[in-house]
C-alpha cells in the first residue's frame, strides 16, 4: 500500500481538524488497537491514547478500521513513521522539505555508518540526525543499538542518539516513535529525549547546546527545498556558510558543511541527498569546499531513479569518514536502487576533477578522454535556446485555414505577414519530418541592423490590425506575464525575453531532453524559429553537418546517459550544462570530407571511435 493513497489519510483530509494532537492521538491509539499493544502507563505516551469516554472515540474507531483495512492488523511502526511523514502540510513540506526516506534506504546508510563498530563503541556513541524530522532514522539507529548491544532503550535515549528539527511537531512525533519503540521492547516509562527544536542553519550562533556538537555519527535526509522557496531570513542565514557562495544554493547544501562542523574529528556521516550539487553551479562552492578538506567520500548514485514517490527528485548517498584523508572519491552508480551488500565502486582521486565545471564521475577514464578531445562543443559552435514568449499558446498556433492575407485562428484572422515558421525540436526524435513540426509564430517585431525591434502600437494597428486585435484579446492573458509585472516590457504585446529574435541562416536542431541516440535536422531558413527546444547555429553550414555527424552518435549519446541530468523514463537532459565539455576532434580538411562522405551508420561509428581514441568496447 501506498501511503499517500491510503483510505486512512484520504479519511483524515476530509473528516478529522488538521490540528498535531488529534492527529497524533488518534494514529497512537489506532497502533495501539490494532497491533493489541497494553495502553502505557507513562504520562507522556498516555497523552496520545484515546478512551471510550473521550469525543475522538467515533472517528478512533473509524481510523482504526481504515487502518486494518489499508495495512492489515500488522500495522507496524514503519507505518506510523510514514503516517506521520505523510500528514506533514504541503504548504510546510515546501518551505521545510519535509518527505519520508524509505525504510530499505535508512537501513542502508546506518549500516555503512556503524556496522563496522564494535559493541564497546556501539555503546558510547554519540549520533545525530540534524534534520530529523519524525524521527525515522533515529528509530532505527536507536533498534540497532538495542539489538546489539543490549543497551536499554531509556539508556540510548538519553546517552546515545540526539535530534534536531525546526518543527515543533516533528520532535514530538519523533518522541512519540521513539516512546511507542520502547513500549513494544518493555519498556514503559518517561524518557529523557535529546531532542531540540531548532534550526541547524543556527548552529554557529551563540547559546547553541554544547551537547550538539563533536558527534561520532550524522545521518539523515537534509530538507529538499529549492532556493526560489527560500524565506528571506533563511536566504540570509545561507550567507554564513562557505558552501553556499555560488549560485542560488538549495537548502540541503549547507547541511554537508554543518554535518562536517558538528562532527568529531574522526566521525563519519551518511545522507541520501540531491545528485544535482554534483554538476551544478549551485554546487560549485561545495565541490570546493569536500575537496579542500581532502576527506574519503564515497557516493551510490540512483542517478535517473526516484527514491521518493512524491517528489520528481533525483538523489544519491553520500557518505564521509573524517578519520579518513586520502583524498579519494569512491563512486558507484545503481539506477535501480538494488543497494547491494558489496558495492563496486571506482575510485577517483580528488586532486584530477575540477571543482570549477563540476564533478565527471561516471565512466571517470571515458568521460574524461572525451572531454579532453579537440575542441569544447561550448567553443565549437554556439548553441540558443528557443524564444520566450512566456504565453506560448497566445503567440504559437497551427491555422484551421490560410488564404492569400491570412491565416485563421481561434476565431480570428491573422495577417500572414507578421507570422513566422516556428518549431519545437524536442519532437524530432519522435518525428521523421520536421516539415511536420512547423507552426506559426505572431511576431510583432521588424530587424533594422541585425536587431529585432518590437513595432509601436500605431503601427501594429495600421499595418497588422487583424493581429492586433486577437492581441487585445488576449490582453488579460499577456497582462498576467512574469506575475503581473510586466513595466520593462517594451510594449504590453511583445515577447517575454528577447532570447533567440535573431538567428544566423543555418541551425542544427536538437531536443532538450532524449531517451535514445539524436536525430537531427539541418535547415537552411534565416527566419526559421524554435520554442522549447534547442540549435545549435551558423552560417557555415560545413561545421553544423560535421556537428551533426557527431552529436548522432553513440559516444555522444554514451556521454549524455553518463553526464547528463537523468529524468524519469529514461530521459536525460542535453542542455548547456550537460553538453558544454563533450569534446569535437580537430578535424584536417581531408578528415572532414572524409567523415561527410561516409553514409552508413556502424562505419562512421567506427570512424568516430578511431578519432576520439576510444576501445571500441567501452562506449
Amino acid at each position: 500500500m501506498r501511503c499517500s493513497q491510503s483510505h486512512t489519510l484520504t479519511y483524515l483530509r476530509h473528516h478529522v481538524p488538521a490540528d498535531e494532537l488529534t492527529v497524533n492521538r488518534l494514529f497512537v491509539s489506532a497502533y495501539l488497537e490494532v497491533r493489541g499493544v497494553a495502553q502505557p502507563r507513562a504520562g507522556f505516551l498516555s497523552r496520545f491514547v484515546i478512551k471510550n469516554s473521550d469525543n475522538e472515540n467515533s472517528i478512533h474507531q473509524e481510523v482504526c478500521r481504515r487502518v486494518i483495512s489499508d495495512f492489515g492488523k500488522d500495522i507496524t511502526l514503519e507505518t506510523m513513521v510514514q503516517l506521520f511523514e505523510f500528514v506533514v502540510s504541503p504548504a510546510d513540506r515546501i518551505v521545510t522539505g519535509a518527505i519520508y526516506t524509505p525504510i530499505r534506504i535508512r537501513k542502508a546508510i546506518i549500516a555503512n555508518c556503524l556496522n563496522n563498530m564494535t559493541i564497546e563503541e556501539l555503546q558510547k556513541i554519540h549520533a545525530a540526525d540534524i534534520s530529523c524530522g519524525c524521527g525515522g532514522f533515529l528509530m532505527d539507529m536507536a533498534l540497532l543499538i538495542h539489538q546489539k548491544t543490549g543497551k536499554p532503550y531509556s539508556e540510548i535515549y538519553r546517552e546515545n542518539i540526539y535530534g534536531i528539527d525546526i518543527q515543533p511537531y516533528a520532535i514530538e512525533r519523533t518522541k512519540i516513535l521513539l516512546s511507542l519503540l520502547a513500549l513494544i521492547g518493555g519498556e514503559d516509562e518517561d524518557f529523557e529525549f535529546n531532542l531540540i527544536c531548532r534550526d541547524s542553519l543556527d548552529v554557529r550562533e551563540d547559546g547553541w547546546d554544547g551537547r550538539y556538537r563533536n558527534f561520532d555519527v550524522i545521518i539523515g535526509n537534509p530538507p529538499y527545498v529549492c532556493s526560489r522557496n527560500l524565506t528571506d531570513e533563511t536566504l540570509e542565514k545561507l550567507k554564513r556558510y562557505e558552501v553556499c557562495r555560488t549560485g542560488h544554493p538549495d537548502l540541503y547544501i549547507p547541511f554537508f558543511q554543518i554535518a562536517l562542523e558538528m562532527l568529531s574529528d574522526n566521525g563519519r556521516m551518511g545522507y541520501i541527498t540531491m545528485n544535482t550539487f554534483l554538476r551544478s553551479v549551485n554546487g560549485r562552492a561545495l565541490r570546493f569546499y569536500l575537496s579542500n578538506q581532502g576527506y574519503s567520500i564515497s557516493i551510490i548514485d540512483f542517478r535517473g531513479y526516484q527514491v521518493f514517490e512524491s517528489r520528481n527528485t533525483y538523489t544519491c548517498l553520500f557518505f564521509l569518514n573524517k578519520a579518513d584523508r586520502t583524498r579519494t572519491i569512491r563512486y558507484a552508480v545503481d539506477e535501480n536502487s538494488e543497494l547491494p551488500g558489496a558495492v563496486n565502486y571506482n575510485i577517483i582521486p580528488l586532486n584530477v576533477l575540477d571543482n570549477n565545471k563540476g564533478w565527471t564521475l561516471n565512466d571517470f577514464v571515458t568521460t574524461t578522454a572525451i572531454e579532453a578531445t579537440g575542441i569544447q562543443i561550448k567553443d565549437y559552435c554556439p548553441s540558443r535556446h528557443g524564444i520566450a514568449t512566456l504565453s506560448n499558446e497566445t503567440y504559437i498556433f497551427r491555422p484551421e485555414k490560410e488564404d492569400d492575407r491570412y491565416y485563421f485562428h481561434d476565431g480570428f484572422r491573422i495577417e500572414r505577414e507578421i507570422c513566422r515558421d516556428v518549431v519545437n525540436p524536442n519532437k524530432l526524435n519522435t518525428v521523421d519530418d520536421i516539415d511536420a513540426l512547423v507552426e506559426k509564430v505572431i511576431f510583432p517585431y521588424y530587424i533594422e541592423d541585425g536587431r529585432a525591434i518590437v513595432y509601436e502600437p500605431d503601427e501594429m494597428k495600421r499595418r497588422f490590425p487583424r493581429a492586433f486585435a486577437y492581441l487585445k484579446a488576449k490582453k488579460k492573458v499577456l497582462f498576467g506575464r512574469d506575475k503581473g509585472d510586466i513595466s520593462k516590457y517594451p510594449q504590453w504585446y511583445a515577447f517575454g525575453r528577447t532570447q533567440s529574435l535573431v538567428m544566423p541562416r543555418y541551425k542544427l536542431f536538437f531536443p532538450k531532453f532524449a531517451n535514445m541516440a539524436l536525430k537531427c535536422v539541418i535547415c537552411d531558413a534565416p527566419d526559421l524559429m524554435l520554442y522549447n527546444g534547442l540549435a545549435f547555429v551558423s552560417d557555415d553550414e560545413r561545421k553544423l553537418r560535421i556537428l551533426k555527424s557527431v552529436i548522432e552518435s553513440e559516444i555522444f549519446w554514451s556521454y549524455i546517459k553518463k553526464n547528463g541530468k537523468p529524468y524519469a523514463s529514461g530521459y536525460y537532459s542535453l542542455s548547456g550544462v550537460d553538453i558544454k565539455h563533450f569534446g569535437i576532434p580537430e578535424f584536417t580538411s581531408v578528415e572532414e570530407d572524409e567523415l561527410l562522405e561516409i553514409d552508413d551508420k556502424n562505419e562512421k561509428e567506427h570512424w568516430l571511435k578511431e578519432k576520439y581514441r576510444l576501445s571500441l568496447t567501452r562506449v
